[in-house]
């Protein structure tokens, strides 16, 4: 076909799907068809049980989870937080910030508030 050579039998077939029109599977929700199954997986994504959310990544679905999850008060300040938040937020209260904006010297409790700052 092309001359590209594989290691495997498994790799040589599944590109041989680039030179076909054959699409043999088909999403269950719209319908779309896809020439490989893991192609079809990723258009789907992980889906949330709750309500049915359909993410690309577990990252992702893992973010969306905690819009479902019942809050709870931390213990210092009151503050209503997702159970998967607390340990993140009890920083502020025991460390202060260590992660500080170059720009404004806004001072954040995780490198990761700091990138999500930076944007």
């Amino acid at each position: 076909m092309c001359g590209k050579a594989f290691r495997d039998v498994y790799h040589l077939n599944r590109h041989k799907l680039s030179h076909s029109d054959e699409k043999p599977y088909q999403c269950p929700v719209c319908q779309q068809r896809f020439k490989r199954k893991d192609r079809m997986n990723y258009h789907n994504g992980p889906s949330n049980e709750k309500c049915e959310a359909a993410v690309a990544t577990k990252d992702r679905l893992r973010a969306h989870t905690v819009r479902h999850e019942e809050k709870v008060p931390c213990h210092v300040c009151g503050k209503m937080l997702s159970s998967a938040y607390i340990s993140d937020h009890m920083k502020v209260h025991s460390q202060g910030p260590h992660h500080v904006c170059e720009l404004c010297n806004k001072g954040f409790t995780t490198a990761a508030y700091l990138r999500i700052h930076a944007g």
